[in-house]
């Protein structure tokens, strides 16, 4: 007897704990069902772009050209410099891929970027200073850092130079007068 009042208590307990986990599950679903729903509602709206009606692509340029070579992009250093150069209105038959390969090969011996880099670096903060009003070429930056880099030894990183470079040239110095500055400093 005292074994089956033992048991029927048991079972009490035991079924007392069975609906209390399931009342505690169901209302953290609930809880869970709250919480999903204002945090839909906490996501921003955004608005789908539509493309540009025909009639008001007239006066839209074709193409874009890159601003950047991307790591994606397979297209050659030399040969995107060699492209853009192209776009100049005088441009010298003769130049090849092979000029643009020769400067970078010779301005990565002191630098710590791959010529990439160099070819975006200069391009960027050629843009970067012609869009302040500041005149400048990128074909004529490669050239002077080639030719400067043969004067110094040790390595240096490109975008840094790059970076006080333009900082010299916005303190209104002239092209030769920013390149001498800074390799005067290194």
């Amino acid at each position: 007897m005292k074994l089956l009042i033992m048991f029927l208590a048991i079972q009490r307990v035991v079924s007392f704990l069975f609906i209390s986990l399931v009342i505690i599950g169901i209302t953290g679903c609930e809880d869970d069902a709250q919480q999903t729903s204002q945090f839909e509602e906490q996501q921003p709206n955004y608005a789908i772009v539509k493309p540009v009606p025909q009639n008001l692509q007239q006066g839209m340029p074709e193409t874009k050209p890159v601003e950047m070579l991307s790591v994606a992009d397979p297209t050659p250093p030399e040969q995107w410099l060699l492209s853009l150069y192209q776009l100049n209105p005088d441009i010298e038959p003769a130049r090849d891929k092979g000029y643009y390969r020769n400067l970078l090969t010779i301005i990565q011996t002191s630098v710590h970027e791959q010529p990439r880099v160099i070819a975006n670096r200069t391009v960027q903060i050629t843009r970067q200073l012609q869009e302040m009003g500041i005149e400048a070429n990128e074909d004529q930056i490669l050239e002077d850092f080639a030719e400067h880099f043969q004067t110094v030894s040790g390595r240096y990183v490109y975008g840094e130079l790059c970076a006080n470079y333009s900082n010299l040239r916005q303190q209104k110095l002239t092209h030769k007068q920013a390149m001498q500055k800074l390799f005067e400093l290194l």
